[in-house]
């Protein structure tokens, strides 16, 4: 089974679209920051979480534990957010989380494991809410302005050149899979 949660108006065919708002027609209308997925443990092979995460409160941790829960071992999540150093983030006030591959990787029970060797600061967050997801690719999505300019850079100096500016990325891609052996 593939899911694509916050489906809102862009169904995905062959995709169980679930939406809080049921103006959007979706399979399943509910509340993914509360309620549980209406699916049995391990049955789902595949999520998209195209932005939706960003606008999670408290219960964006409610949400990971539930798609852990339906998703099968080696089940991906592919994940799109805005950057939260674009003023596309910031201008909207239903965006509530940053979601990043640094705050992502604090639910990998292997850095986690990590974590606690080195005795670094780290929430441990994959073992806090028992779950565990490694990012297995990542991208950045510039800002149409900077995709000319930063095609040819070496991935060293886009991420500098990321870190000390605010507009030049979009939206982040994240895929995470799903480890449960």
């Amino acid at each position: 089974m593939k899911i694509n949660i916050g489906a809102g108006n862009s169904r995905i065919p062959d995709f169980v679209n679930i939406d809080y708002d049921s103006h959007s027609n979706p399979d399943y209308c509910l509340n993914i920051e509360k309620d549980s997925l209406p699916f049995e443990d391990n049955t789902v092979e595949f999520v998209v979480a195209s932005h939706i995460l960003e606008h999670l409160g408290e219960g964006y941790f409610h949400c990971l534990q539930e798609l852990y829960r339906v998703c099968k071992h080696g089940a991906f999540i592919e994940i799109r957010v805005p950057h939260p150093r674009h003023d596309c983030f910031l201008a909207d006030p239903t965006h509530r989380r940053p979601v990043t591959p640094l705050g992502l990787q604090l639910f990998s029970k292997k850095f986690n494991e990590y974590c606690r060797k080195i005795g670094g600061a780290s929430s441990l967050l994959g073992e806090y809410f028992g779950v565990d997801f490694e990012i297995v690719e990542w991208n950045y999505i510039p800002d149409e302005y900077y995709r000319q300019k930063l095609s040819d850079k070496p991935a060293e100096y886009v991420e500098e050149y990321v870190n000390q500016r605010a507009n030049v990325v979009i939206e982040i891609y994240i895929k995470l899979m799903v480890i449960k052996e």
